[in-house]
């Protein structure tokens, strides 16, 4: 029997393992659990650092949302031009209607934009962005293209808004820069990419209202307007009219603001009172002026609180007019005297609006140009006491004590009115408002200056202004005269016209597209 074979017999004989075999069997055993715990460990660790890069935001912030001919757009970059967006629509519906056209605690992806086509406010709001973010990528080449470089009032807006990124978030309750930062422009963003898309989108919009200045100078013939107005007529006349509201509405506060409990029967019922008894108020009204009576101030003092509003013999452009009765107003056989009685269904509130229309022109009469700075009596938001008007008026002196000690130009007025104007909306401007006309809407006493026959260009002085929603005293600067209303709508139809010719041109060639990083969006 050989060796070999002898081996083989004892390792079969019965006994079991010689305690070598025993032994090399454990540390093999040992050594193939100590590699799968490594290999489970290491499938850990990786997962962890996953998760740590994950929440870190930086795979989704450098995932690839967009593409614009071709190059990479981030998730970051593309939620920044998303809050844009988002942020512009809502001050655009709360300027307008005073409100948001969507619910902001709900997800945009669950509210529908389009009812006909089922597209929700998520998927608009990402086209618009998109769009925009296009538009500045094919405006900012073409400036630099042309050597093009910020404009002294591009560079200060900009300065401006890079030190509220600095310093702002403190004011607003933040406890870092970083955080007002996502806060703003999403959960991705860097103090130092934000400052470099703020600077995109500052060349791009500057570039832009640099073409629109050229364009203002263009020289349109006067067939073109004669030709606007035969087609736009409706729209350009203005309208003299009378207008008293009675409004039915129903209560859900009490004096104190605490919620009033009704059951719907029981709302239903109050609001269909409410309804019967300012209709019945409307109707009662219109009688009296259909037998020839006019509307006066102590009429509407006699009627009292069953008014909601009234206005006597204003004057408004026909896109001015208030739909639910425009199409009666501008009826070719409307005619002095006549009126009637207009109804609209608010859903919480119900308003039946008595008119009287008194006559119908083009008005030629020349509009007014103005700057003013507006000094807020108090904080801007209660009512002014007499101190606080008396204060706000010292103040408005003051600033023109300055003016008139400096260069006192129009140019220099523009300048404080950019520093100390409470009104934001024209400040930003200088303190411009162009073509303020009878059918503006502002205040009788700033009204009335601007539209002072014997004004003329350079003419200074203060307006108290008891009526708009921050009151205070106007510094008023008489920049000139300007084209009557009408003239200036047709004249800016045509600069749109123009411009969006423009700003095609630029976009041509320019395409772009949604990639998978856009699912990493906050919405």
């Amino acid at each position: 029997m050989s060796a070999s074979r002898g081996k083989k017999d004892r390792r079969n004989d019965g006994q079991g393992m010689s305690a070598r075999e025993q032994h090399l069997q454990k540390e093999a055993a040992a050594l193939k659990t100590t590699r799968i715990y490594s290999v489970i460990l290491g499938i850990v660790a990786v997962a962890a650092i996953l998760i740590l890069i994950w929440n870190s935001g930086f795979i989704q912030r450098s995932a690839t949302a967009a593409t614009v001919n071709g190059q990479k757009v981030t998730t970051a970059d593309l939620q920044f031009y998303y809050n844009a967006s988002y942020n512009g629509i809502m001050n655009q519906y709360a300027s307008s209607f005073g409100m948001p056209p969507f619910d902001p605690s709900q997800s945009l992806a669950d509210q529908v934009y389009n009812e006909e086509t089922g597209e929700s406010w998520h998927s608009h709001v990402l086209d618009t962005a998109l769009n925009n973010l296009t538009l500045d990528t094919a405006m900012v080449d073409k400036a630099n293209a042309e050597g093009y470089q910020l404009s002294e009032l591009g560079q200060k807006s900009l300065d401006e808004t890079i030190r509220q990124l600095d310093t702002g978030w403190a004011s607003r309750g933040f406890p870092s820069r970083q955080a007002f930062i996502r806060a703003s422009f999403g959960p991705y963003m860097t103090y130092d990419r934000a400052v470099e898309l703020l600077t995109t989108r500052n060349l791009a919009s500057d570039y832009a209202a640099a073409h629109v200045d050229e364009l203002r100078n263009t020289e349109y013939p006067a067939d073109l307007y004669s030709s606007y107005y035969n087609e736009n007529a409706n729209d350009l006349d203005t309208y003299t009219y009378s207008q008293v509201i009675f409004q039915a509405k129903v209560d859900t506060k009490d004096a104190d603001g605490n919620p009033i409990e009704m059951t719907d029967e029981e709302r239903t019922a109050a609001m269909d009172k409410a309804k019967a008894e300012a209709k019945a108020n409307a109707q009662a009204l219109q009688a009296r002026l259909d037998a020839g009576e006019k509307l006066t101030q102590e009429m509407l003092d006699e009627l009292g609180d069953t008014v909601f509003n009234g206005t006597i013999s204003q004057d408004r452009t026909g896109s001015q007019l208030n739909s639910t009765y425009s199409e009666w107003m501008m009826d070719p056989a409307r005619k002095s005297g006549d009126t009637t009685l207009a109804e609209y269904d608010g859903g919480t509130l119900f308003n039946y609006y008595v008119v009287r229309f008194e006559g119908r022109k083009l008005d030629e009469t020349a509009t007014a140009d103005i700057r003013h700075i507006l000094v807020a009596a108090g904080d801007g938001t209660a009512e002014p006491t007499q101190e606080q008007y008396d204060e706000a008026k010292a103040k408005a002196q003051a600033l023109l004590d300055q003016w008139q000690a400096g260069e006192a130009t129009e140019e220099s007025f523009a300048a404080l009115a950019a520093e100390n104007s409470a009104d934001s909306g024209s400040a930003s401007n200088g303190g411009l408002i162009a073509g303020v006309s009878a059918s503006s809407g502002f205040i009788p006493a700033f009204q009335d200056w601007a539209l002072d026959s014997s004004r003329k260009a350079g003419d200074v002085g203060l307006v108290q202004n008891t009526g708009s929603s921050i009151k205070g005293w106007h510094v008023m600067y008489y920049a000139g005269q300007g084209d009557p209303i009408w003239k200036q709508i047709a004249t800016n139809s045509f600069l749109s016209d123009d411009y969006a010719e423009w700003e095609k041109s630029v976009l041509e060639g320019y395409e772009s597209e949604l990639a998978s990083g856009s699912k990493y969006l906050s919405k």
